[in-house]
């Protein structure tokens, strides 16, 4: 019986720290902190939250173009790259990709895991392109009130 309640008690305990529903408040934050990066950042070269919510020692993995290390960094590879270049790039979210998985720390919400998949187009002629899909994985910590990304990995694109 001691092995059944213990069998009960860790398949409950997975559910509980599992990925978290669309409707929730956590899977809502990660949504709009996304957003922040990627429609206000990325797409519309608004870089000017960046400061906030990308953590100083950034670590941005990409399977393309290497490391990139530190919010400065970042921060200035979309605006030269992205922002500042002669062919426009956009990043959308894959609709029904994005996942989140919370992490705690007795108890306690620390980070969590933001994963899905996303595809890129390039203006080209005044028409956008369809580029390549990729996937990500982005860790966000918590640091005192304020959600920063710490880690992103930025992988398998593909066209």
């Amino acid at each position: 019986m001691k092995k059944i309640q213990i069998l009960v008690l860790l398949i409950f305990s997975q559910i509980a720290y599992s990925q978290v529903k669309n409707a929730d408040e956590l899977y809502k934050t990660a949504k709009k902190l996304d957003s922040l990066i990627f429609d206000i950042g990325f797409n519309k070269c608004d870089l000017s939250h960046y400061k906030s919510i990308v953590s100083k020692d950034l670590e941005f993995y990409h399977d393309k173009g290497g490391i990139t290390s530190g919010e400065e960094a970042f921060t200035g590879s979309i605006k030269n790259n992205i922002c500042g270049g002669p062919n426009k790039v956009k990043r959308e979210l894959v609709p029904n990709s994005m996942k989140v998985y919370p992490l705690y720390s007795n108890n306690v919400l620390y980070a969590f895991i933001q994963e899905g998949e996303h595809e890129f187009s390039e203006l080209y002629q005044g028409k956008w392109n369809k580029g390549s899909r990729a996937k990500f994985t982005i860790l966000w910590i918590l640091d005192v009130k304020d959600w920063k990304m710490k880690r992103v990995l930025s992988y398998d694109h593909h066209i």
